[in-house]
């Protein structure tokens, strides 16, 4: 479920922008008090210092140091708390940058994640993906079935009809087989008319279960059974110590080895 949190973490990140951006604007109104103040303070050390010394004992301020230094200690307080406040506002900028920076890191990431005409994962995350799903699987000594699905006779369909036809049937497919597995599981649009499903903690029973909705679902469609479009299916159960690579390229061979739908007793390994 990792991947799919991608798009709940992206948010969250546009949340934090946002409370940032707050916080920013909260900051720059204290800072616009602290200028009123200090031109207030300013205004009256000058009145203080083009005065007659009377002018303090009008006011009953009882004063022990001469009120020249007393206006320059206040005017280096009002400076250093300028300072410290400008510091951490620019603090907070950099890091505001950043979480921008990152923001758009995500966006683009997430955006390149989906394939665009399926709405299904693109093959550009493939194998970092399955490598999670692998080590996830070993860790827990759970099952990790893949299964390569392959759409027949499309080439003739996007000939004879042109692409924005085939694209439907591509996106029928996919959203076939995204009702057909848990959303603990993935389906990749892994070639041009090719998809690949990641099973989590499926054993072969399990696989099967999936294969035979495939096959309701698939017959059922309109588009695909309009056009005569069926599936080719290669199922490969991963085994302790194979790579991502090694798992893929299984996976397709048994898929070209078949060319038909197998059953999973047979097709799994």
């Amino acid at each position: 479920m990792r991947r799919k949190a991608e798009v709940a973490e992206q948010l969250s990140w546009e949340a934090r922008l946002k409370a940032e951006l707050a916080r920013l604007e909260a900051r720059n109104r204290q800072i616009r008090w602290i200028n009123l103040l200090a031109v207030a303070v300013l205004i009256y050390g000058a009145v203080s210092l083009l005065t007659h010394p009377s002018f303090w004992r009008r006011e009953a301020l009882e004063i022990k140091i001469p009120p020249p230094v007393l206006f320059v200690v206040l005017i280096l307080l009002i400076l250093l708390v300028l300072y410290l406040v400008r510091r951490e506002l620019e603090i907070r900028r950099l890091n505001l940058l950043a979480l921008e920076e990152k923001l758009a890191m995500e966006s683009e990431r997430s955006a390149g994640m989906i394939d665009a005409v399926t709405h299904v994962f693109s093959r550009r995350f493939l194998v970092e993906l399955l490598q999670g799903e692998i080590a996830r699987a070993e860790r827990n000594r759970r099952p990790l079935t893949l299964v390569m699905c392959d759409l027949d006779h499309f080439k003739q369909v996007n000939d004879r009809y042109g692409h924005l036809v085939g694209d439907e049937v591509l996106a029928q497919t996919a959203s076939i087989l995204k009702s057909c597995v848990r959303g603990s599981d993935y389906v990749v649009r892994y070639g041009g008319d090719e998809f690949l499903l990641i099973l989590s903690e499926t054993d072969e029973a399990g696989t099967g279960a999936v294969l035979a909705r495939v096959r309701e679902k698939m017959a059922e469609g309109d588009r695909v059974a309009e056009f005569g479009v069926s599936l080719s299916l290669g199922v490969s159960l991963h085994r302790a110590g194979h790579t991502a690579e090694q798992d893929i390229a299984e996976v397709d061979a048994r898929m070209y080895a078949g060319r038909s739908v197998p059953k999973a007793e047979s097709s799994a390994g």
